[in-house]
């Protein structure tokens, strides 16, 4: 296999032979394939005594909350303790990235688990007295194929791609195979995968002035960094830190700066000479730090589909997150241990919407999407886990779509957040919507407590300053871009003022254009596709945009992987 198609992680089978993934350890009650980063050695579980099997994937922030004395100061053995008596408990008292299982060997019962936002994502096999585990789809597939199980393909992860473009609840494109949700764990007892909620995204409001909300972001904010950043520090891997000309990544460069962790690597990628590019340079000859950008001009990620869906799941559009790893590709890895994004930022401290009846009310199907041209209709009962609008985006878009990057990213290093911290998630979503509506409480929480960081255009407001006395001049802004995209579109011009002129660089750029054409006609002729999804695909596909064609072309390109 090419080494860009490489996949690193973990997988553990019973009763099924794995030798197709390479070496593997024969732990007694299973078999484990492991080709991971172990960028945080210390911080992983892998404990087999004559009591259990424990074992832990990923990086823990409070290791020491957990040494008890029977642990004799042993973070692994203390780990394993713990597990045994509560699981809820202790995996909610968790800080960290991870996912894993526990095994107990008197009763034979075994614990999958991931982490509170499944930064780490777990998929799972489970069938009789055989089941597979792994942070990534396609050695499942691989170990099924080996075993001569069969499997097949799931209709309603294609409508979700082709309408969402995302997962909404625990499918993947195999029947048989499912993710386990954010925040849960399973055991597996008697041939089925019996799954417990141990976290759920708060969304209690507290009442609260602006100042005091302030003073609680700012405080949490700056603990979420501290343990991100010194997780690197503890191992000695610089910061390597994402950049673009959004809010959420200056933020944490700048409150990690302030911090005192001033050795950061600045990453950044889009088109050359757009805002992103601009104003993420400018922050960091600001802050002093070392700046990497990758020009998407070329267009060459373009090529990246197949790629890019076995390195993503299938769990959301396959090329979302090219540029990126075409970045990370080029990166010495050995230098860096996490990833600092300024995931789900906006969403998090601002709101997804800004009608605060409609958030807070009973959720619905319908949007979000990234294409309304296909409609189907999906189980209600999905919807009534949820208590809210907001909470349903929130694990949907947010954890299960957006979030999807991660598993492009854990390839070369690991990941994280400090806007999806666990504290901080309590302390953002307590916050009345009204404060968060419209980002007002976030310009205030940086020109109050970091007003340089208001000094650099905003790529949202077209580089118009995030000021509260600069809202006019962003009303008048939006209007002149959305005239100008308007007029591009009309004249079949290169839209400068966009991160990423998918469609323009599709239509003008005749060998990017006969490859992905090419790619959907020599596979949508596929035998698992039924003749009304084979239509809903050729329709989107011929009459959408770049996007909606990008979804065709993620469902084909799963076909390709898992199927033909």
């Amino acid at each position: 296999m090419d080494d860009k198609m490489r996949l690193r992680g973990w997988l553990a089978a019973k009763n099924l032979n794995i030798s197709c993934l390479g070496k593997y350890k024969d732990l007694g009650f299973c078999y484990q394939y492991d080709d991971r980063l172990h960028k945080f050695p210390q911080d992983e579980v892998f404990l087999s005594d004559g009591e259990r099997i424990s074992f832990l994937d990923g990086y823990v922030y409070n290791k020491s909350d957990f040494i008890c004395p029977q642990g004799y100061n042993d973070w692994q053995k203390s780990f394993a303790l713990s597990m045994e008596q509560d699981m809820a408990a202790h995996l909610g008292k968790l800080r960290g990235a991870f996912c894993g299982y526990f095994y107990q060997k008197t009763t034979g019962n075994v614990t999958i688990y991931t982490d509170h936002v499944s930064n780490k994502a777990l998929y799972y096999y489970v069938e009789g007295d055989r089941w597979i585990f792994s942070d990534y789809v396609e050695p499942i597939v691989r170990v099924l194929r080996a075993n001569h199980i069969s499997y097949h393909f799931n209709q309603t992860a294609a409508r979700y791609m082709l309408t969402y473009g995302y997962m909404l609840d625990d499918s993947t494109f195999v029947q048989e195979i499912k993710r386990l949700s954010p925040g849960c764990y399973a055991d597996i007892l008697q041939g089925e995968a019996v799954v417990r909620r141990y976290y759920s995204v708060p969304h209690e409001e507290e009442a609260m002035s602006e100042e005091e909300a302030i003073e609680r972001i700012d405080r949490d904010f700056r603990q979420a960094i501290d343990r991100e950043f010194a997780k690197d520090r503890e191992y000695g891997y610089r910061h390597l830190v994402d950049l673009s000309g959004g809010l959420d990544s200056r933020m944490v460069t700048w409150v990690a700066h302030d911090m005192g962790y001033t050795d950061q690597v600045n990453i950044a990628y889009s088109k050359m000479g757009y805002l992103d590019n601009r104003i993420s340079a400018q922050v960091a000859l600001k802050l002093g730090h070392e700046y990497l950008f990758k020009p998407l001009d070329d267009a060459s990620w373009m090529f990246d589909l197949d790629e890019m869906v076995l390195k993503n799941n299938g769990a959301a559009l396959g090329l979302a997150m090219t540029g990126g790893n075409q970045l990370l590709r080029t990166l010495n890895h050995q230098m860096y241990g996490i990833e600092h994004t300024g995931m789900l930022g906006d969403v998090i401290l601002s709101s997804y919407y800004q009608d605060e009846k409609f958030s807070k009310g009973a959720p619905q199907y319908g949007y979000n999407q990234y294409s309304t041209k296909v409609q189907y209709e999906f189980d209600l009962k999905l919807l009534e886990q949820y208590q809210t609008q907001e909470a349903f985006v929130i694990a949907t878009r947010g954890l299960l779509g957006m979030q999807t990057s991660y598993m492009v990213r854990q390839n070369y290093v690991e990941t994280s957040s400090p806007f999806m911290d666990v504290d901080f998630l309590k302390t953002a979503f307590s916050i009345p919507f009204a404060y968060r509506k419209g980002h007002a409480i976030y310009l205030k929480w940086m020109d109050r407590k970091y007003p340089g960081t208001t000094e650099f255009g905003w790529e949202k407001w077209g580089g118009v300053k995030p000021k509260e006395s600069h809202i006019t001049l962003r009303k008048v802004k939006t209007t002149q871009r959305l005239a100008y995209g308007y007029l591009c579109k009309i004249l079949h011009r290169e839209n400068l003022d966009s991160m990423n002129p998918v469609d323009y660089w599709y239509s003008g750029n005749p060998q990017i254009k006969a490859h992905l054409d090419g790619q959907f006609e020599e596979r949508i002729d596929s035998a698992v596709l039924a003749k009304e999804l084979k239509d809903d695909m050729s329709r989107l596909y011929r009459e959408g945009g770049f996007t909606e064609k990008q979804q065709v072309l993620t469902v084909l390109g799963l076909i390709l992987l898992y199927f033909d």
